[in-house]
């Protein structure tokens, strides 16, 4: 099994829980309640001096490594505008290991929660309970957005700096969301649909035309083109394994995440190998590796190479 499920029912969940809450955005931001600094200074994230993005991670979460290096990214573009802070309630050495261990690809700050309290006072507060999270604290000390921090994090952060994130801004993005959502949800149902129709007798032909269609409308999805390469190449129900489609899915997915995820890397090289391509099979695959071991992903790292292995001897 992957270290990132790739199932249908996932991409199902796909931002889709929505838990009832008390918080509101536009409360004022309650100060950070920290047992240690692993990286960084100290932080107040009430003081008025920049804008402040407040994330909730954890290491064994392989979303929340996923989105570290883009919040290194936005870090960067920042600078002193904007101040990022990643929290995880794991033990001290835990998170020392593992930041050190990413070195400059996790720069900015880090923290660990103490008595889960700056917990309490964000996700609990706001119904949430899946990470990665980020919440923004604008210059007057308010929350104004929350959400996973590889949607709409950077889009606001430019509205926040630009004093241009009012109401209207905040519902526009809203509905924008819920569209992309609906939309989401109904191209997964579709793929519900395609993998009954593959795993029953004479159903190839009606298969192949919504695969295409499938393969249209989620085009611009990497998660879900993903799940779709992923589980025609290994769902054992199959009856008619589509492994150009696989191909295809795997190859738009890659191109969507420019080369630079190992899960599409891996499921693009397993496509690969059963099409009879070994050779960039393999090249694929190696770069799937370098991006676990980069990660420091001892789980994906043992599977990817495993799977190099049996690319290489020709299984």
């Amino acid at each position: 099994m992957k270290p990132m499920l790739k199932t249908v029912a996932v991409v199902l969940s796909l931002g889709l829980a929505v838990a009832a809450h008390a918080g509101e955005l536009g409360m004022k931001a309650p100060a950070l309640q920290i047992s240690h600094w692993v990286k960084g200074d100290a932080v107040d994230v009430t003081d008025g001096k920049a804008v402040y993005v407040v994330e909730f991670w954890a290491t064994w979460c392989p979303p929340c490594r996923e989105s570290i290096p883009h919040l290194t990214e936005l870090q960067k573009k920042y600078g002193d505008k904007v101040v990022f802070v990643g929290i995880s309630d794991e033990k001290k050495d835990v998170v020392e290991k593992f930041v050190t261990k990413q070195g400059d690809k996790m720069d900015y700050v880090v923290a660990i929660d103490k008595n889960d309290g700056t917990s309490k006072g964000y996700m609990r507060e706001f119904g949430q309970n899946g990470i990665p999270h980020a919440f923004i604290v604008d210059k007057h000390g308010k929350i104004v957005w929350h959400d996973h921090p590889m949607s709409d994090l950077h889009k606001v952060i430019d509205l926040v700096l630009a004093d241009k994130f009012d109401d209207a801004a905040a519902k526009k993005m809203i509905a924008d969301r819920e569209k992309a959502q609906k939309e989401l949800m109904q191209v997964a149902k579709m793929m519900q649909q395609y993998f009954e129709l593959v795993s029953s007798a004479d159903k190839g032909t009606e298969a192949a035309a919504l695969g295409a269609k499938i393969l249209a409308k989620g085009g611009g999805n990497p998660n879900l083109l993903n799940t779709l390469s992923w589980q025609i190449l290994t769902d054992e129900r199959i009856l008619t394994r589509d492994l150009d489609l696989a191909l295809q899915a795997a190859k738009k997915a890659n191109d969507l995440t420019g080369g630079k995820d190992a899960n599409t890397l891996d499921t693009l090289g397993l496509a690969l190998f059963k099409t009879g391509n070994k050779e960039e099979a393999i090249s694929v695959q190696k770069k799937a590796v370098d991006l676990a071991k980069e990660a420091g992903d001892e789980r994906a790292l043992e599977e990817f190479t495993k799977r190099l292995k049996e690319f290489e001897a020709g299984k």
